[in-house]
């Protein structure tokens, strides 16, 4: 059984291509940099390296100067400076942002060329191509909801609070008590207006402004596959939440 790739959301199947194996998209590494002691290794927390992405492919033509031309829209499609998604066939419902960085290989016949594809992940993790969004009321104080996500990686989503009155002079409490995160914000929101933390960038708007001074804390994360009861203290008991994200992957 074969696959093909999608990259920039172009489907390289177009170009005769296909994708013999797709074990790079579910390998998984991760280290720690370590400090020898005298008795035993120290190591601190462990890090996600880059993933190298590398597929054994097969490009077929019904002719020689088909097969060329193939491979020259393969490079032109691929051959970008900047980072792209990938999608492999194979795992359809995720994405890697991927650098492309090599095509190696020959003609095997005057009708297919064989080698190997490869790109370079620098944010290993894989994405869902669709991503969640989940609302709630916020109405009381403090607020505690639920939400549970897939994957099988931690998640930084983006929480928007929208006031239903006021607030002035608040102290704002977003806390996952299931990782102990919690992020303290102190200022005030229009009625009507939206505060939005996004855990993935590390910043804060108030009504489309960036709004750092008063804050404080983590961001929160999102466990993978599991629970998650996030508690919002000190937002009145008239606004919403919205919580939104991609299901990673390792």
């Amino acid at each position: 059984m074969s696959w093909s790739l999608k990259y920039n959301n172009i489907d390289l199947s177009t170009y005769g291509l296909r994708a013999l194996t797709n074990s790079p998209a579910i390998a998984s590494l991760m280290n720690a940099d370590q400090s020898q002691l005298a008795d035993r290794t120290y190591a601190a927390e462990s890090l996600l390296p880059g993933k190298s992405l590398v597929f054994d492919i097969i490009v077929q033509a019904a002719s020689t100067a088909t097969l060329k031309s193939y491979l020259d829209s393969i490079k032109r499609v691929c051959g970008q400076r900047e980072a792209k998604q990938l999608i492999p066939d194979a795992f359809d419902d995720r994405y890697w942002t991927a650098r492309f960085q090599s095509l190696n290989g020959e003609i095997i016949s005057p009708y297919a060329y064989e080698g190997q594809l490869t790109f370079m992940a620098d944010d290993p993790l894989a994405y869902a191509v669709t991503g969640t969004s989940s609302d709630f009321n916020i109405d009381a104080d403090p607020k505690t909801v639920t939400e549970t996500p897939g994957g099988t990686a931690y998640m930084k989503p983006v929480y928007t609070l929208t006031a239903g009155e006021v607030l002035a002079a608040i102290t704002l409490l977003v806390e996952n008590t299931d990782t102990g995160e919690e992020l303290q914000w102190e200022g005030s929101v229009g009625n009507g207006k939206a505060l939005v933390i996004d855990a993935g960038l590390w910043i804060v708007t108030n009504d489309g402004s960036a709004d750092m001074a008063g804050l404080s804390g983590q961001f929160p994360r999102l466990i993978p596959g599991a629970d998650n009861h996030i508690k919002i203290t000190d937002f009145s008991n008239t606004g919403t939440l919205n919580i939104a994200y991609r299901d990673a992957y390792l």
